[in-house]
């Protein structure tokens, strides 16, 4: 499941993501997701992310293929999540954005928050 929420002072937008990611829920946030940047210039993202169990290997594509050049026009992201192999991979956005990246642990939520609006 994929919650997607904005808040209309802050220029962050926050993706809330909880068991397995589908290709249909991964097409509906990078839409309203590219539609926001273009619209609103929102260009920070909080992902918070909990009980991960997997991504559909079509959503995955669609990640690689779509996600990406969205992530470009990200300039800064917060990764919120419970498992630490998702905290430490976070090293590898690099790759695909030129946005700051920081890991925070679940606890770490409103300081993930502070930061990002900051």
């Amino acid at each position: 499941m994929i919650l997607y929420h904005t808040t209309p002072d802050s220029p962050a937008i926050e993706i809330s993501v909880e068991g397995k990611i589908t290709d249909h829920e991964l097409r509906e946030v990078i839409e309203r997701l590219r539609g926001d940047l273009e619209q609103s210039g929102k260009t920070r993202v909080l992902e918070r992310i909990e009980h991960f169990s997997g991504i559909e290997p079509k959503a995955l594509w669609t990640d690689m293929t779509l996600g990406v050049t969205v992530a470009r026009k990200v300039t800064r992201a917060a990764v919120v999540a419970d498992a630490g192999w998702i905290r430490a991979s976070t090293h590898l956005a690099r790759f695909f954005t030129k946005a700051e990246v920081k890991a925070f642990h679940v606890s770490e939520l409103e300081q993930a928050r502070a930061w990002i609006n900051a």
